[in-house]
């Protein structure tokens, strides 16, 4: 789209098996929940569930919708990338490679990280990667500036379970809808929220209810 190659993409990913091979893997590293519950970001989790399903986004530069009078649920600015194959495994991602992804993706959009509303986050509900991700997100986002944490954050995993390759598309229809219905969608947590994520000022705050999002933004 970019180059002008292409006028309309489609994007997204599909999950529509998972053979007992992989529920297999998943259990020899430890990644399961024995609760048979995935809660991201919950003092109880204990790891996450797998799920099925697909979804596929359609994409156009936003100059071509706008002139064909599209229906537009949101405007991708920039993804971020820092992966290059180094770590420290599977189910231990690297801290400095999130930070350095996430500030990547805000200097290319042009934004600032002050902006933020709400966070959908890859939220697996392994408690090692939550902790990660909440560490990660702590030092691009910065200190509150209000009493109050401003930054709603969430995963649709809690809900649907994680779809592996479909994960991505799953939380990006999930943020696409939020912002052109105007609402911030809840995670599921039925127990204590992490006390990484609420302490100290920290700007995040787990969202668990369906609120208005009011903002100025597409």
């Amino acid at each position: 789209l970019r180059l002008g190659r292409a006028d309309l993409m489609l994007a997204g990913g599909v999950n529509t098996s998972t053979p007992p091979l992989v529920h297999m893997v998943f259990c020899e590293l430890g990644a399961l929940s024995r609760k048979s519950r995935i809660r991201p970001f919950a003092a109880g989790a204990d790891g996450t569930l797998l799920g099925e399903g697909g979804g596929v986004l359609v994409l156009k530069r936003l100059d071509d919708a706008l002139r064909a009078g599209d229906r537009i649920y949101a405007v991708l600015k920039a993804i971020g990338q820092s992966s290059d194959g180094r770590a420290k495994g599977l189910m231990a991602p690297r801290l400095e490679g999130e930070v350095l992804a996430m500030r990547r993706a805000w200097r290319q959009a042009e934004l600032d990280p002050a902006s933020v509303g709400l966070i959908e986050a890859h939220g697996t509900g392994i408690p090692l990667g939550d902790e990660t991700e909440i560490q990660a997100l702590q030092q691009v986002l910065g200190e509150r500036r209000g009493r109050l944490p401003d930054v709603a954050l969430g995963s649709v995993k809690s809900m649907i379970g994680h779809c592996i390759p479909a994960a991505g598309a799953a939380s990006l229809i999930k943020t696409a809808l939020a912002l052109y219905h105007r609402v911030l969608p809840p995670t599921l947590c039925d127990d204590q929220v992490r006390a990484d994520l609420t302490s100290g000022n920290s700007r995040l705050y787990l969202n668990t209810e369906t609120r208005p999002w009011i903002h100025g933004g597409p």
